[in-house]
């Protein structure tokens, strides 16, 4: 198994292909790397055939071009074994599950699905043909959310409390592209907003109830034709409508209290005029924990009673369990990062080379995915619960989505989706 590597494609050669191609530059240029891109899909010739020339100049070899999958894995044969899914977040449930029917093992981009019921169909699906389903989801895996992760475990603050984590900005813009407002496919407290989702749960454990609301705010989005992150969109951008209409909310305000008895209030508002603010904060019975945010390198800030404050290297002193696995380590230049100035794409791709290398790597050992699908399943709940609560006038509970008990905002996707038969009047 030593020096085997795991064939895959690339399925969706949109803006969030073109990051990934690089995350696999740099798995390539690593010295574990255990992943081969041998083809590339989409229906659109266009950007199948530019991610297969671009693939060529970072990776050494174009690999083949296709515009659906039953064909190449017919073609390819044994020759393929994984899929990585970029689709919009609406087509991930039937794109993924395709691949997974067509006996390939699969990353996922977040979220894992369009609604809870999408993502028990891949999740199910998974199961059944025995096939590995990770979900890319990236911001667990920046060394700062790391350390700050062993920081809580360790006790740094004493017992955690209440988190606070608020997005706010956003304004009338659109960001990106058109279907990140419309209900459907996700908008953006949802395709956005489960990265913040997941990071609560990765920071603070499982979820009890949820209280809270969704609002959309700012029904016309105006086009900014701006370049998205990265400067991926910028040729997508410029291509859409000067304004949209949006259908699906752009806002949540939620209320969440853990197993643990501890509480967060989490706001994710993409509708916000004036000034924006970006805020995740810890407090605990012995201190406080500052985050920079994601995928910026910043230092977090260890806030202790007795007025004692530790944004520096001391940090570390706080967290001995805190350790990056190999690839990590040679990615960021060590064990024990605490802050790094890669600039966005870099930072990026280093992530997206971590998630690539454990897709390989529970391929070849059979291993669990950190982020499978009912860890992705139970974020996505979190993100939906303070739609479904406000529609039901109640809190909500994890088991309640999962099992689609409080469903009101994602019956009409379902319905539309197929994936829930309409009721008869």
């Amino acid at each position: 198994m030593a020096g085997e590597r795991v064939t895959y494609a690339a399925v969706g050669c949109g803006g969030m292909g073109r990051r990934h191609l690089r995350g696999m530059a740099k798995l390539y240029q690593s010295s574990m790397q255990n992943m081969e891109m041998v083809a590339v899909c989409d229906p659109v010739a266009a950007s199948a055939g530019r991610l297969a020339d671009e693939a060529k100049d970072l990776l050494g070899a174009r690999p083949r071009v296709y515009s659906d999958v039953e064909t190449m894995t017919r073609e390819m044969g044994g020759d393929l074994r994984a899929a990585s899914v970029t689709t919009d977040s609406g087509t991930h449930h039937s794109v993924a599950t395709k691949c997974l029917e067509l006996g390939l093992h699969v990353m996922c981009e977040k979220p894992i699905a369009v609604t809870l019921r999408g993502a028990a169909l891949m999740i199910d699906t998974a199961r059944r043909v025995n096939r590995t389903l990770s979900i890319a989801e990236n911001y667990r895996r920046d060394p700062i959310n790391r350390l700050a992760r062993a920081l809580l475990t360790d006790g740094a603050i004493g017992t955690p409390r209440l988190m606070i984590e608020t997005s706010i900005g956003g304004s009338n813009q659109m960001f990106m592209t058109p279907w990140r407002y419309q209900k459907r496919s996700a908008s953006m407290p949802i395709d956005a907003g489960v990265h913040e989702a997941d990071i609560i749960r990765y920071y603070m454990g499982d979820v009890r109830t949820v209280w809270g609301e969704s609002r959309l705010h700012e029904k016309i989005r105006h086009n900014p034709h701006g370049t998205g992150p990265g400067g991926f969109y910028a040729m997508y951008q410029n291509q859409f409508p000067d304004q949209i209409e949006a259908t699906g909310d752009d806002a949540l305000y939620a209320m969440i209290t853990f197993q643990s008895g501890a509480i967060c209030q989490w706001i994710h508002d993409h509708a916000g005029h004036g000034r924006p603010m970006h805020q995740r904060v810890v407090y605990g019975s012995a201190g406080s924990l500052v985050s920079p945010g994601d995928r910026n390198g910043r230092p977090l800030v260890l806030h202790l009673d007795g007025g004692v404050t530790i944004e520096n290297e001391a940090i570390l002193d706080h967290a001995p369990s805190y350790r990056l696995n190999p690839l990590a380590a040679e990615l960021w230049g060590g064990e024990r990062v605490w802050t790094y100035s890669f600039e966005f794409n870099e930072t990026d791709a280093r992530i997206m080379a971590l998630e690539y290398h454990e897709l390989g790597t529970c391929v070849l050992t059979g291993a669990k995915p950190e982020v499978d699908g009912d860890t992705a399943r139970r974020a996505l709940a979190l993100n939906y619960a303070p739609f479904e609560a406000g529609r039901l006038g109640r809190p909500v509970t994890t088991e309640e989505m999962i099992s689609g008990r409080a469903d009101p905002y994602q019956r009409e996707i379902d319905v539309e989706l197929g994936l829930l038969r309409p009721v008869a009047v």
